[in-house]
């Protein structure tokens, strides 16, 4: 297993210096990519290739390994390509995920009794897709410099007519030099549903969408570790700030995205110091949608 994955920072959101610029002709509201109100998207209303792609200059050249389009409307078959270059031109394509599709494998092998319709390939069924939105991602075996992304997206098929995307991550991955401690909480849904019964009998359920979180404790940092990435993520995103979240960039297909999401800090502890020149922290994460 992989070092979990902070994706930190994100280089397609403003910073105080430099905004990134989005452009595509023919989409809509493409400024709301860069927004921290994760439910708005940008849509596309044309399914032609040459429409529904974008281009995004960073301002300026940046370190990355992971590429991800956390929210969209993507159906099975959807596919989505993100390259990465120095130029303009894309003459230098310094990482290109090839194309990708939005659901792949979701059941992982000997999960499924014989006779399911997934039971072969693990692919998810129409039926059992609705509602659910696995994210698109890429991680690269190591950090690259580039300046521009292309995003293109293969919605031919897609029987909404239209293409809607939001939020796209282009980051590098800030991870421990020691995986978390054991008895970390793997990522995993809650449910913060509640219910009450009548004083005759029946149950009354207030139900609300369920959500991933994950709790761990991060142990042997060192002081480079703990003053530099970790205490510049707490310091910029606190508790309110989104970002993408890997917990095992190693994982199996049909593991990978179920434990990827985009995710605020719910508690962080400060720091303690339990051995010469060790550090330990904690943080819970809870998904955000």
């Amino acid at each position: 297993m992989a070092a979990v994955a902070f994706c930190f920072p994100n280089w397609t959101q403003p910073t105080s210096v430099v905004t990134p610029t989005f452009t595509g002709a023919e989409w809509i509201d493409l400024n709301k990519l860069q927004g921290e109100v994760l439910s708005e998207m940008a849509r596309c209303p044309s399914l032609d290739l040459a429409d529904s792609q974008f281009v995004i200059d960073l301002g300026k050249t940046r370190n990355l390994q992971v590429l991800a389009l956390p929210f969209h409307n993507a159906q099975i078959g959807d596919k989505a390509r993100v390259r990465v270059a120095s130029d303009a031109g894309f003459t230098d394509v310094v990482m290109d995920s090839g194309w990708k599709e939005f659901w792949g494998e979701i059941y992982p092998w000997g999960s499924l009794p014989w006779g399911h319709v997934s039971w072969i390939d693990g692919r998810i069924d129409p039926e059992q897709a609705v509602g659910r939105m696995p994210p698109w991602m890429h991680v690269g075996s190591a950090d690259v410099l580039g300046r521009y992304v292309k995003v293109e997206l293969d919605f031919t098929d897609n029987t909404d007519g239209w293409v809607d995307i939001g939020h796209v991550v282009v980051a590098p991955i800030l991870r421990p030099r020691y995986n978390v401690s054991r008895g970390v909480q793997v990522p995993f849904y809650v449910d913060p549903s509640t219910k009450t019964r009548a004083r005759g009998g029946p149950m009354f359920a207030d139900r609300r969408k369920s959500y991933r979180t994950t709790r761990m404790q991060l142990e042997h940092l060192d002081r480079a570790e703990t003053y530099g990435g970790f205490f510049e993520m707490v310091r910029e995103l606190g508790v309110t700030r989104p970002f993408f979240f890997i917990y095992d960039t190693d994982a199996p297909a049909a593991i990978l995205p179920k434990q990827s999401f985009m995710a605020v800090a719910e508690s962080i502890t400060p720091p303690v110091h339990p051995l010469p020149l060790e550090y330990a922290m904690a943080i819970e994460i809870a998904e955000q949608f």
